[in-house]
């Protein structure tokens, strides 16, 4: 690398017979990281390190890539890691970790189980940032006293949280974005769902969450396996559109359509009075400014019935697409 007893340094050139230009990796990773963040890349078809339970004491780590201080790390199958026993008295949480470390004797990038001290109120184990290493938490699971299995209600994710790992930042922006020669901009992983219900379903006066039925399109996975809650991954606006239809209603019924936002209701998306048999259709949509990690329902009521029982749904129909 010319020049690097000044404080100008240039990046990266071919040597020369007359010219040599050496550089070191460490030269490669500071180059990386003014252009890709620290965090778990959000990868299409691949869970992205995600942590999920398998038999006995073993976890399973999806395939997945990360980054740290300009350092990759690849896992590019599951990999299984396995928990000390649980203790007979108290719980303990213990965490499953990526490890950079830029010690010389170790110069590598590992996932491993970071395990914590049984308590009757057990803490996470910390985690280690210093000099040469740089770890990042992707899940905590909870080692339940005298147990000698791990259940996926035990694990919980990680890989948003900022503090110990998060998905790598805006700036990464060659993988978010798309530009064409008119100048045009595509946003491919931009959170958009698109799910259809055939099964049928009975409504009455009082409000039901509306199940999704099967998800075609979830780009950021951010649809639960209730199949009645959406969690956005992240702030912004958001759209959302629904349409139900019937075989046959009840003439003099109203429709009723709203959005929940962590268990209470956010905003009407619609309202429709039926007075003829051939109302078979109620679509409604509207827009909400939400955050990331909450829990979004869709509730219908069906006003009117009084001693009538409403006919089962035909299908149901939904769009959510974040906007900005």
């Amino acid at each position: 690398m010319k020049g690097s007893d000044t404080v100008e340094k240039s990046y990266f050139f071919d040597s020369t017979a007359d010219d040599q230009r050496i550089y070191q990796a460490a030269d490669f990773a500071r180059f990386h990281a003014q252009i890709i963040g620290n965090g778990v890349s959000n990868t299409a078809n691949l869970p992205d390190l995600e942590v999920t339970a398998k038999t006995n004491m073993d976890v399973a780590l999806g395939a997945g890539y990360c980054f740290a201080n300009g350092y990759m790390y690849e896992n590019d199958s599951t990999k299984t890691l396995t928990h000390t026993i649980a203790d007979p008295t108290n719980d303990r949480i213990d965490r499953i970790v990526i490890c950079f470390d830029n010690n010389p004797a170790e110069r590598r990038i590992y996932a491993y189980v970071k395990q914590g001290v049984p308590a009757a109120n057990p803490v996470p184990p910390g985690i280690k940032r210093d000099n040469y290493i740089f770890e990042m938490s992707v899940a905590q699971v909870r080692i339940i006293k005298g147990k000698s299995f791990i259940e996926q209600s035990q694990i919980t994710d990680e890989r948003t949280n900022d503090a110990v790992c998060g998905y790598i930042p805006l700036h990464n922006i060659y993988r978010g974005m798309r530009i064409n020669e008119n100048g045009l901009v595509t946003l491919p992983n931009q959170s958009f769902v698109k799910a259809t219900n055939w099964e049928e379903f009975n409504y009455r006066e009082e409000r039901t969450a509306i199940p999704f039925g099967t998800v075609e399109k979830d780009n950021q996975s951010e649809m639960s396996s209730d199949n009645l809650t959406f969690k956005p991954r992240e702030d912004g606006i958001y759209h959302f559109w629904v349409e139900m239809a019937w075989d046959s209603v009840l003439e003099n019924i109203g429709f009723r359509m709203y959005l929940y936002k962590n268990g209470k209701e956010s905003f009407p998306l619609g309202a429709r009075w039926a007075t003829d048999s051939r109302d078979r259709f109620f679509i409604c949509s509207g827009s909400d400014s939400v955050e990331k990690g909450d829990e979004l329902t869709f509730v219908v009521s069906i006003a009117g019935l009084g001693s009538r029982t409403m006919p089962p749904t035909w299908f149901t129909r939904i769009r959510i697409a974040k906007m900005a």
